[in-house]
């Protein structure tokens, strides 16, 4: 057939084709999102047994001392590691009056090598222990004051400090204690990662790339523990901004699209038993991270280097 004999193309039938399309495509995404925002959580599923326990790394403070108060108020004993034992201990009396769980401690400083000693000592943590929940919370660089140097201002023992919190303690402690959750069935292993592998910014170069292994390792773990049919469920959370002491943010800066540290294990425990590997928990975020992907690449650069001037600004004045 000749060009000259197709028939014509209806502009109108066109358009309300590729409308129906969208809407029914927008339609279905939204349902999606609704369905996982408004599941209910499994997470009871994990408190099974005598005397279930979790335990939190990170646990002094922000995120992870947030995750130990909701664990504890829905029944898990749980075990509060950090690397400050006066920091821990002024914590634990603190909650013990407030829940009717026990507490315990593991003191010990994510960038420890891995040798026998490190071994022996989470293990004797957890000795005895019917240990069903693990959160990989802890995260940073080793230094107690948090910045945001290029790549090429950063010295060998910095990239050490990020590559070994965020990636080498994680994944020996998982070594360690997967056997533990898979021997302990049901088990949850939860990792939280970042908002920086939806929106990678300058600043934070390491830092990104061990995000990037935290979710990779998540992934990878739960699909070989579903290859060999181990009831252990395995979540990677990525997280925007929280109201926490370590970000400079704190409660005068709760908003929307940044919650504070109970908002968000709040979020994430509401998470468990529904969705994939990678999650993004708290709803607020889930907007946000929605909005800056759906820009031209140029804008949302030119929105995220906007962002980071400022927050390097907000470090300079705290220093």
């Amino acid at each position: 057939m000749s060009l000259q004999k197709l028939p014509p193309v209806n502009a109108y039938s066109a358009c309300a084709a590729v409308g129906a399309a969208t809407l029914a495509y927008l339609g279905l995404k939204t349902l999606s999102a609704l369905r996982y925002h408004l599941h209910s959580s499994k997470l009871q599923r994990y408190r099974h047994g005598s005397e279930p326990w979790a335990l939190v790394t990170g646990a002094s403070d922000g995120i992870g001392l947030a995750f130990v108060n909701e664990l504890a108020a829905r029944g898990f004993n749980v075990i509060l590691h950090g690397r400050n034992e006066t920091k821990l201990q002024k914590i634990l009396a603190d909650l013990e009056p407030k829940y009717k769980v026990k507490f315990k401690l593991l003191v010990l400083d994510a960038g420890t090598p891995a040798d026998a000693k490190f071994d022996e000592t989470i293990l004797s943590a957890v000795k005895g222990l019917n240990l069903t929940v693990l959160i990989h919370n802890v995260a940073g660089s080793g230094d107690a004051q948090v910045e945001m140097p290029m790549f090429d201002q950063m010295t060998g023992p910095q990239f050490d400090g990020w590559i070994n919190c965020n990636c080498r303690f994680q994944t020996q402690l998982t070594r360690l204690l997967l056997p533990i959750l898979i021997k302990n069935k049901p088990g949850l292993m939860i990792f939280v990662s970042s908002a920086v592998t939806e929106m990678t910014a300058p600043g934070v170069s390491v830092y990104t790339s061990t995000k990037f292994y935290v979710e990779g390792l998540a992934k990878a773990l739960q699909l070989e523990l579903k290859m060999n049919g181990h009831d252990v469920e395995v979540k990677s959370l990525t997280v925007g901004m929280v109201a926490t002491a370590s970000s400079g943010r704190h409660e005068k800066d709760i908003s929307f699209t940044m919650p504070s540290p109970r908002d968000l294990a709040r979020a994430a425990l509401g998470k468990v038993g529904v969705g994939g590997v990678r999650i993004t928990p708290y709803f607020g975020h889930w907007l946000q991270f929605g909005f800056m992907t759906s820009l031209p690449s140029w804008l949302s650069e030119m929105m995220i280097i906007s962002l980071v001037r400022k927050a390097q600004d907000q470090m300079a004045k705290r220093n």
